[in-house]
């Protein structure tokens, strides 16, 4: 993997990949990492991803290398937005050629995106605790709550924010919130790499940035874009993630033709890492015969 991301300047925002395969032959892979989380973090993929092709992590808008402009105002992030600056970065890293999208959570919800907006560029998708609709449960629906209360709401969000980032042991204790198994989770081979990638990004979040999306996202819905989408897709869930809802995942299958959906049981937001291998077959399966 390159040690320095590609940097992209879309429309005043800086977004940027890496890399995580250089030189491979194949079809383009494009991951797309959840909120608050970063390149680094998705960068941990099974080999049945890495040999599709090259594979590129790219940035959220917004998101830590990455920046908005100055200028943006919360009522600029709209799904529209994510996916125009998305489609132009993919087309900056891998031209025409069609790739396929692989997104967790938020990075779910921008593959699915940009599939909608721009079917010629997209062979695949691939949503990992993916949504259509932005309103979030459990402790990132507190957040969201938070960061719609005005100035006191958005204090104690970047407050709490500060505070499980004073350290990689409590960033990583917290992310028991996300999962439904945390010993399966805290027992995951490749989280300490996980955690020692992810940290360093995780510090220097913008966090005006990010609470453009915890504000936003609970009014951004694009259910009715999901029939536009004419890759063949795959729509993954936990059945008990508590953030995203799983029938956030029968929905998208429901809505895209021929859409496939798979439900990991015992698995929580991060079913790659409390069911890893059943993760990894489940996609190596989908990606062989799609």
């Amino acid at each position: 993997m390159t040690s320095d991301p590609i940097v992209l300047h879309i429309d005043g925002h800086q977004l940027a990949a890496l890399c995580l395969n250089p030189g491979t032959a194949g079809e383009p892979v494009i991951l797309l990492h959840g909120i608050t989380s970063s390149i680094y973090a998705w960068a941990l993929q099974p080999p049945c991803v890495l040999a599709q092709g090259p594979c590129y992590s790219l940035s959220l808008p917004g998101h830590f290398p990455a920046t908005f402009p100055a200028s943006l105002r919360p009522e600029a992030l709209t799904a529209e937005m994510i996916a125009h600056v998305l489609v132009a970065a993919i087309r900056e890293l891998v031209g025409d050629r069609p790739v396929t999208l692989i997104g967790h959570s938020t990075g779910g919800f921008a593959a699915l995106a940009v599939a909608a907006s721009t079917p010629a560029l997209t062979r695949r998708v691939v949503s990992v605790s993916g949504f259509a609709q932005g309103r979030w449960t459990g402790a990132l629906g507190l957040y969201q709550t938070l960061g719609r209360s005005g100035a006191p709401g958005r204090a104690v969000y970047k407050a709490l924010y500060k505070l499980v980032g004073l350290s990689p042991a409590l960033l990583k204790a917290v992310m028991r919130i996300y999962v439904a198994d945390a010993r399966a989770f805290y027992a995951y081979p490749d989280l300490p790499d996980m955690m020692r990638r992810a940290y360093p990004a995780f510090k220097r979040l913008d966090l005006e940035a990010i609470i453009h999306y915890f504000y936003r996202m609970p009014e951004i819905d694009i259910s009715d874009w999901l029939p536009r989408i004419t890759a063949p897709t795959l729509a993954l869930t936990g059945d008990h993630d508590p953030i995203v809802p799983p029938t956030q995942a029968q929905q998208i299958a429901g809505l895209v033709k021929g859409a496939e959906l798979a439900v990991i049981a015992g698995a929580g937001h991060l079913p790659f890492a409390e069911r890893a291998a059943d993760y990894t077959r489940q996609v190596s399966a989908w990606l062989a015969q799609s």
